[in-house]
């Protein structure tokens, strides 16, 4: 399948610029994703929905691209909220990032590439964020 060229805003140089991907043919993406100490709320709504339509536009225009979203799971936040509630906090974010995975389905959010979870993968997230930047 060829791919289409497009373009795209580029927040750094605040103009829309034909987007050339680091490998051709290929896109990575990192997306931060839900500090799971609470229920989803419309925010994450907005914010993953419009990172599902660039997963999804990316794919139609023929890029292979492996799109990872994270769980953060060690937090203050959650910390703070699981001793309000007397709730162990991985067990607290584990619960909350369940119900935040099923919200995205009734949304028909596609499912990313990779979910690693913060407390899971720490050193595979500094590598992978190291190269990115």
């Amino acid at each position: 399948m060829e791919i289409r060229e497009f373009k795209i805003y580029n927040s750094m140089t605040k103009q829309k610029e034909v987007f050339i991907p680091k490998e051709p043919g290929k896109v990575g993406m990192y997306v931060c994703g839900v500090t799971a100490y609470d229920l989803s709320h419309i925010g994450h709504a907005r914010c993953y929905i419009a990172f599902d339509v660039l997963y999804r536009f990316l794919r139609y225009l023929g890029y292979k691209v492996t799109y990872v979203r994270n769980f953060t799971d060690v937090d203050d936040k959650i910390i703070n909220r699981a001793k309000e509630v007397g709730e162990d906090p991985l067990d607290l974010s584990k619960r909350f990032c369940d119900e935040y995975l099923r919200d995205m389905t009734d949304l028909n959010v596609l499912v990313p590439t990779e979910q690693p979870r913060v407390s899971e993968n720490m050193d595979e997230i500094i590598k992978m964020i190291d190269e990115v930047l």
